[in-house]
């Protein structure tokens, strides 16, 4: 098919024999700029100095710049456009039928790139127009300086042979109406992908004003290579045809990953949700959300405060989802605690969560986000210590009430109640036997005539009135020393005294009192 191609071609030379054909070849690049400079990049600078050729050899002028189609189709067999480089350009030019053939050359000195452009006359291997520059800094230079060139490199070759092609007539002149607009077609299009978002590049170039798709931007007319990329999707890549203002470009984005869903269990639901921490190779992410992963091995790791932090490897394919939903395990710390007063160190019961686990001092493991509480099981005070991750915490928690004053208070109330309930206080507090009063009467009481037994009487008064002189002191002494103020260590030690005192006393008081009184009712009794 090649060659009947080539054959036609030839065949219609003789049909346009005043035409002159002008192949353009792909530009080169040596060394470091062909590693730099890719082949897409390489042919769309060849297409820039195509059409230079076209607005300065027009083809009302007879003039046909070759197409890189036409010069594929004219080159030998097994070779193609990339195969033209080489010092015999007239003689390549010769293999595809061109009157003139040109090339690029792209090189690189020091940091910047340099290029060289040369046109042979086929015909009689002749150098008919070149130029050079150099200190360009990137490929937009490059583009620059050869729109700036190329118009004068392509006007030296006009007039030769004749303006007919001839050997005779009138040779091509300029007059000062001699104009060619110099530019290209530009058109604005609308790019969209399905999902939204991608980020757009245009013959391997990113364009800024499309970072995030759908976007409209500004396209030299002709075919380009549009290629979208968003991530966790494959790259799409597209040749397009820009030929119309407003033109629509849309592009459906195939997927490329699976989902991960993290929600790991908490037992006991210690501490706050919110506290949930879930990374992906390194990134934060939500918890208990669906999150899209390329395909491949990624490490995840998952903390709260209140339990031992949990990593993991996890395999996502393309298209599946993977869920990790484990229980955690409750994080410990341990605790060093002690308990003091005013200073001084007490011994009291601790609880952890409402169980107690021993007195102060205390050393165990506590589970962290833990309730730490001392004192009396039902009003202990809270210990507020802040426990540490596989770390023991020592602290001291200074009691709000004297533990030991609440003990007075209700060995108090004991006596008080036994008291009401009419046993002899006075031999319970002292420790003898509790027996009612009135179980035994002694024997050696005896009564006058009238029923009164006055000794007993009188007696029982002045116990009565003992007990109640004394209650009074008592209660006067201990409300007194409650009530002084405390200025220093030793202050506070002589008070305390004092109110234990006084509270003996009117305790003391209290029973003589009782005992006399209940030693009037007998002895009128009897």
């Amino acid at each position: 098919m090649r060659k009947l191609l080539a054959a036609l071609f030839i065949l219609l030379l003789p049909c346009t024999a005043l035409a002159k054909y002008v192949a353009v070849l792909e530009t080169a690049a040596d060394g470091k700029a062909r590693e730099e400079i890719d082949i897409e990049s390489r042919q769309y600078l060849t297409n820039v100095i195509r059409e230079q050729a076209v607005r300065v050899l027009p083809a009302e002028q007879n003039w046909t710049i070759m197409t890189r189609e036409n010069i594929n189709v004219m080159l030998p067999p097994g070779k193609t456009i990339e195969d033209c480089e080489g010092s015999c350009l007239a003689e390549t030019g010769k293999n595809i039928a061109a009157d003139y053939v040109a090339q690029a050359r792209i090189g690189k000195f020091g940091e910047n790139y340099t290029i060289s452009c040369e046109m042979y006359e086929t015909a009689g291997n002749k150098l008919v127009a070149s130029f050079n520059a150099d200190g360009i800094a990137n490929v937009e230079g490059i583009v620059a300086e050869l729109k700036t060139k190329a118009p004068e490199f392509f006007k030296k070759i006009r007039g030769i042979g004749g303006a007919w092609g001839g050997g005779s007539g009138f040779g091509d002149f300029s007059t000062a109406g001699d104009f060619a607009v110099v530019g290209n077609q530009m058109f604005i299009v609308n790019v969209s992908t399905n999902p939204g978002g991608a980020m757009l590049s245009i013959d391997g170039r990113p364009v800024p004003k499309c970072s995030s798709t759908p976007c409209k931007i500004q396209v030299e007319a002709g075919e380009h290579r549009f290629v979208t990329v968003l991530e966790h999707y494959e790259d799409f890549d597209s040749l397009v045809t820009v030929n119309a203002n407003e033109q629509q470009i849309a592009f459906n984005m195939v997927p490329n990953f699976g989902t991960l869903f993290v929600n790991p269990e908490r037992p006991d639901n210690v501490g706050n949700p919110e506290d949930l921490r879930v990374s992906v190779d390194g990134k934060l992410v939500a918890a208990a959300s669906t999150e899209m992963l390329d395909p491949g091995v990624h490490a995840v790791s998952v903390t709260h405060p209140c339990y031992d932090p949990v990593e993991f490897k996890v395999a996502i394919e393309k298209g599946k989802n993977e869920r990790y939903e484990q229980p955690m395990v409750r994080a410990k710390g341990g605790l060093s605690l002690s308990a003091e007063f005013r200073g001084e160190p007490q011994s009291v019961p601790v609880f952890v969560n409402g169980n107690e686990v021993g007195k102060t001092p205390y050393l165990g493991e506590v589970p962290l986000c833990s309730r730490v509480a001392v004192g009396d099981v039902k009003n202990p005070e809270i210990v507020d210590v802040n426990l540490k991750f596989h770390e023991t915490v020592a602290y001291t928690h200074e009691l709000k009430k004297d533990p030991f004053a609440k003990e007075t208070l209700t060995a108090i109330d004991q006596t008080r109640a036994q008291a009401e309930k009419g046993y002899n206080d006075l031999e319970c507090a002292t420790g003898g036997d509790c027996k009612k009063v009135g179980e035994s009467i002694p024997a050696n009481v005896e009564s006058d005539e009238s029923g009164i037994h006055w000794v007993p009487v009188i007696a029982s008064a002045a116990v009565l009135v003992g007990g109640s002189v004394l209650a009074v002191v008592g209660n006067s002494n201990a409300k007194s020393a409650s009530e002084k103020k405390i200025k220093s260590e030793s202050d506070y030690k002589k008070n305390k005294d004092d109110a234990h005192n006084g509270q003996t006393l009117r305790t003391v008081g209290v029973v003589t009192a009782i005992v006399g009184a209940v030693g009037l009712g007998v002895s009128f009794a009897f």
